[in-house]
This record gives structure tokens, sequence and C-alpha cells, in this order.
């Protein structure tokens, strides 16, 4: 038995996908001055990394569950439907 249903799942997901993007997009922001940050900073920083590590892992998770009601039958959007919007392109590489 789930505990979560396919529905709350359709609204939960797309909030997580924008916290995501929220954080990532927080420390690209700070990308450029992280040598000149404080040890208070660099431990935000750190903490907010291992957010995104969580954060991550519980949406494979909660995507997983998703898609296995979606084979089911139960008629929802695609769960790259739900997170398409929040998606952040990649940073681009730095030499």
């Amino acid at each position: 038995m789930r505990a979560i249903s396919e529905r709350d799942l359709a609204v939960v997901i797309p909030l997580l996908a924008a916290k995501i993007r929220e954080l990532t997009l927080e420390l690209r922001a700070g990308q450029a001055r992280v040598g000149e940050l404080t040890d208070e900073e660099l431990e935000d920083r750190m903490r907010v990394q291992e957010m995104l590590v969580q954060y991550d892992g519980i949406l494979d998770s909660l995507r997983s569950e998703y898609e296995a009601g979606l084979a089911e039958g139960i008629e929802l959007p695609a769960f790259d439907e739900l997170t398409r919007r929040f998606h952040v392109e990649p940073a681009p590489a730095r030499d």
C-alpha cells in the first residue's frame, strides 16, 4: 500500500523540482566568489549541496513510485511534464 497517492505526488513532485531548481541556481550564483567566502558561508554552501543530493534522491524515489502508478493506468501527466519547467541546464565548463 502506498503512503501517498499519485495525485498527491503530482503536486509534490513539481514543488520539490522547484526547490531543487532554486537551490541549484543559488549555488551557481555564488560559484564565482567561492574563494572569497567566509567559513560560515562555505558551511552554508556545503549544507545546500547536501540538501540537493538528498532532494535529488527523494525526487528519484518519488519518480519511481509515480511512474508505477502511471503504469497501472492512472491518468496523470508524465513525470517529465511535471518537472520540465524546473529543469536547469548544466553550468558551462570553466577553464
